[in-house]
């Protein structure tokens, strides 16, 4: 998963723009060779990257996601036992925002950032965490988990729940979880560090939904399991 920033505010886009400079994070899996998240600048116009640095701090940092103001990034640590991990933005690349923070859940595959709050989808457990951020950017110790149930027809993909996305409505007052083990979305509200379930919406057995767009006009986007 790749990030565009640069360190001090939020242009069009996602991207982060200041002194001209624009800078693209890179996530990866360290277990297949990967080097951890990698920052590359990007060329104006053709949108060429060049790598600047490269930081080994946490195992496979699959998913990156940064927060409002773009001073610090988050990443997830997609291992069984799950973490989740916070970097200060530099001008050429992250440094280590505190210790990573266990999840109490595992293979975290996504993560977002809502209202003051880190959420991590995690694949293998089948569950949604909740991790406080602190005022200084850095991460506190998980404030609660939400632990699906069900399965699908697929008899490899679907024998369990499998969260694959966690984000917030357009709204921002709902949280919406995909779950490709279950067909179906999760809708939330985040209140007190705790996610409190309020609807399952199901859908169609085996479509495998991996992704809901933060749109108005959201589509959710499935996998085939057939």
């Amino acid at each position: 998963m790749t990030a565009t920033v640069t360190p001090t505010g939020i242009g069009r886009e996602g991207t982060v723009v200041a002194d001209g400079r624009r800078r693209a994070f890179i996530g990866s899996f360290t277990a297949a060779g990967g080097p951890g998240i990698v920052t590359a600048a990007v060329a104006p116009g053709s949108g060429a990257l060049t790598v600047l640095s490269t930081v080994d701090a946490v195992p496979d940092p699959s998913y990156l996601a940064l927060s409002s103001d773009g001073r610090t990034l988050y990443a997830v640590s997609e291992t069984a036992e799950g973490a989740v991990a916070a970097f200060r933005v530099t001008g050429e690349g992250t440094e280590p925002a505190g210790r990573p923070v266990r999840v109490d859940g595992s293979g975290p595959t996504h993560l977002s950032v809502h209202a003051g709050h880190v959420l991590t989808a995690n694949y293998g457990s089948g569950s949604v965490s909740v991790v406080p951020v602190r005022p200084d950017g850095r991460l506190g110790p998980v404030s609660g988990v939400v632990r699906h149930s069900g399965s699908g027809p697929h008899p490899q993909r679907q024998q369990g729940p499998h969260t694959h996305q966690v984000r917030p409505d357009p709204s921002g007052r709902w949280t919406v979880a995909v779950d490709l083990g279950t067909d179906s979305v999760r809708v939330c509200a985040l209140t007190g560090g705790t996610l409190v379930p309020r609807r399952e919406i199901a859908l169609r057995p085996g479509s495998g939904p991996g992704t809901w767009p933060s749109t108005r006009a959201a589509r959710t986007r499935t996998s085939s399991t057939n």
